[in-house]
């Protein structure tokens, strides 16, 4: 579980880094009229990390955009603030996990390790999303991304 935490935290680090280096336009930038503004991307990374921290408090998924805290706009600020509130919310949570403790994905009981790899896994999917945008915006990525061939 601890690498898996390590993991995330890089992971994670690689998406706030990225927001760091987003301009207001870059934020407001869609790739084309089927896809949503630069920062909803960043705000639905959000809100599905909650949604995966609060299954692991009531032990069932529930993947509903409305559960989410998130009440600020296209702002680099307020997203990095609710980045910065669910990473606490994250360390907490995992702090508190009991043995034994299973998540119900839709009928399939799977350990909070199971449940954090598909986490990550998400997290990854959306920096392929990521990566689309920054590129159609003509920009170099964060040195961190480097890690990714993409630095």
């Amino acid at each position: 579980m601890d690498a898996l935490q390590k993991d995330w935290t890089f992971t994670r680090q690689l998406t706030v880094d990225l927001l760091d280096a987003c301009s207001q336009g870059d934020l407001d930038f869609a790739l084309n009229s089927h896809c949503g503004p630069l920062w909803k991307q960043f705000r639905h990374m959000g809100r599905v990390h909650e949604n995966y921290l609060s299954a692991l408090k009531t032990g069932q998924v529930n993947f509903d955009p409305a559960d989410g805290s998130y009440a600020g706009k296209a702002s680099a600020k307020y997203l990095n603030g609710y980045f910065e509130k669910l990473e606490k919310y994250h360390i907490n949570t995992f702090a508190g996990l009991g043995s034994g403790q299973v998540v119900s994905w839709f009928g399939e009981d799977v350990s909070p390790c199971i449940h954090l790899c598909r986490l990550l896994a998400h997290e990854t999917l959306h920096h392929g999303h990521l990566i689309l945008y920054w590129r159609a915006l003509g920009h170099r990525f964060p040195e961190s991304w480097a890690n990714w061939g993409e630095g």
